[in-house]
């Protein structure tokens, strides 16, 4: 798939800054809006990306309407979620993962905060990728790639999983492509992922 030299990239999730930082490897002339809802996470994605221009740090949640929500802070920052841990403790069972804290953070539509649309989405939210896309509605017809972490089975207190993802994908024309990064708990079973979604007619207003 061929994307222009300076594409429109949302990093929802951007933790660290990590992706963002590939991908503007990958595209060095690319624009990124990275949401980072944890406050001091996105304290220090601002710190890093400070004076550049392709960087654009939002503190705040994405979701299916603007409001106020509760983020629940666990102990492996990278696992804190705006849903409550269930079945968490079964995918990393070795691990000690406690809950720290809980924060009131600002959750935005990502079809208002960025309205002009974005070619690549992409969306490492614990548990709240569908409910991102249903605040994306607007702007997915612009979109010609997204890749959003699923589960294959409840790691949050009501996450949806990956047949309700890819169903809600296809019925925006997006074709699901293959999954990468899969994590398989203990026990041996298929828990996450990264699953990838190319547009079947990508473009402004498909």
């Amino acid at each position: 798939m061929l994307f222009a030299a300076d594409p429109v990239i949302v990093d929802g999730g951007a933790n660290k800054g990590r992706t963002t930082a590939r991908f503007l490897e990958l595209f060095p002339r690319a624009r990124v809006a990275a949401f980072e809802p944890l406050p001091e996470l996105a304290r220090k994605l601002e710190k890093r990306y400070l004076g550049d221009a392709r960087v654009v740090v939002q503190a705040c949640a994405l979701g299916p309407q603007a409001a106020t929500a509760e983020l629940t802070v666990l102990s492996r920052r990278t696992l804190s979620s705006m849903l409550p841990p269930t079945g968490i403790h079964e995918k990393y069972a070795d691990q000690d993962i406690r809950q720290t804290a809980r924060v009131t953070v600002p959750v935005v539509r990502l079809d208002a905060a960025l309205p002009q649309g974005a070619d690549i989405i992409k969306l490492d939210l614990q548990g709240y990728e569908l409910a991102a896309l249903q605040g994306a509605v607007g702007i997915l017809p612009r979109a010609a790639l997204i890749l959003a972490e699923t589960a294959f089975y409840p790691l949050y207190d009501g996450q949806p999983l990956f047949p309700e993802l890819r169903e809600f994908l296809a019925a925006h024309g997006f074709a699901f492509e293959g999954l990468y990064d899969p994590f398989s708990d203990a026990k041996g079973r298929l828990a996450s992922g990264d699953a990838l979604f190319t547009a079947n007619a990508p473009g402004p207003g498909r």
